[in-house]
């Protein structure tokens, strides 16, 4: 081992100095906004003027910044009434809550689902808002389900406008069925039960039977449909009254796309003669279906009174 540098002069001068090193203590300030920034490390007067710059550049980004302002929505789901009147809607809620901690001008603080509530409280034509999304970086995506009148409603000597979603709508004269409700196809509820407007007539599963129903027998089948009924809210059965003078007897809680494929493949069985001849089918049942023809016994039963 080499001692000779023990010996040297600059070697124990360097010892010395590193025996008498003593850390340098920094006391923290007494009072309470000097000591509040010297606990978060503010102590120097550029670190105080870095983070005033940071402040200001995120209230900037926030409050000010056009590239984070967002300015427009794009409107899918909806006609271009509709979409005029969401547009509105979404002006309306950036008013609503340009003041705040966290504007929602700003796209990154945009609400979806406030936004979502608001349209459903104020623009009676949104049914539901299916999807929204933010895009970079001034506009807003929204998909909309369109509450539009879809038929109408008829107990007894009232009637009313029922619309895609089963909301039930406004009352209708005489008059307005004869000129703006002509083309309307007609569901009967043929129990005595009240409704109200702005009611939901039926739930989401077999409005959505009903719905596919009459998107597509006379699509899949070249059958015209004279009208549909219901007997009661409470009940599981729809009544599908055909052009061709005969019925069809349908479980709303089913599946719509597979009774409907069982009807036509029972339809297509038939001779011309027995479809002519056609009374009912009974297509309540999961695994029996049933065909009654005019003349026959079961013609003049009441298959209501038969229903589970």
């Amino acid at each position: 081992m080499d001692t000779k540098r023990f010996h040297q002069p600059e070697y124990k001068s360097q010892i010395q100095g590193a025996r008498k090193y003593k850390r340098e203590v920094h006391n923290a300030p007494e009072k309470l906004s000097q000591r509040l920034l010297y606990y978060l490390g503010l102590d120097t007067w550029q670190r105080k003027t870095l983070a005033f710059l940071i402040f200001v550049f995120f209230v900037y980004c926030i409050y000010f910044a056009s590239f984070f302002k967002l300015n427009s929505i794009e409107v899918s789901g909806a006609d271009a009434q509709a979409a005029v009147g969401i547009q509105e809607n979404f002006k309306e809620y950036i008013q609503k809550y340009r003041i705040g901690i966290f504007p929602r001008k700003n796209i990154f603080f945009f609400g979806t689902r406030s936004f979502t509530q608001f349209l459903l409280d104020n623009n009676y034509q949104v049914a539901a808002v299916l999807e929204i999304q933010r895009k970079p970086l001034h506009r807003v995506l929204i998909n909309i389900d369109q509450r539009v009148p879809e038929f109408v409603l008829e107990q007894g000597t009232n009637r009313y406008i029922l619309n895609s979603d089963s909301t039930i709508g406004s009352a209708i004269t005489e008059e307005q069925l004869a000129l703006d409700f002509k083309g309307f196809k007609k569901v009967t509820d043929s129990a005595t039960e009240e409704i109200k407007s702005g009611e939901k007539f039926l739930d989401s599963q077999k409005n959505d039977f009903l719905q596919y129903l009459n998107d597509n027998i006379e699509k899949k089948m070249s059958l015209g449909i004279e009208s549909f009924e219901i007997p009661g809210r409470a009940s599981d059965q729809l009544i599908v009254h055909l052009k061709k003078g005969f019925v069809v007897y349908f479980n709303s809680t089913t599946d719509s796309k597979l009774f409907l494929d069982r009807f036509y493949t029972l339809w297509i069985q038939l001779s011309p003669d027995q479809q002519n001849r056609l009374a009912y089918f009974d297509l309540r049942f999961e695994k029996n279906a049933y065909a009654c023809f005019k003349g026959d016994k079961c013609s003049f039963t009441n298959t209501n009174l038969n229903s589970n």
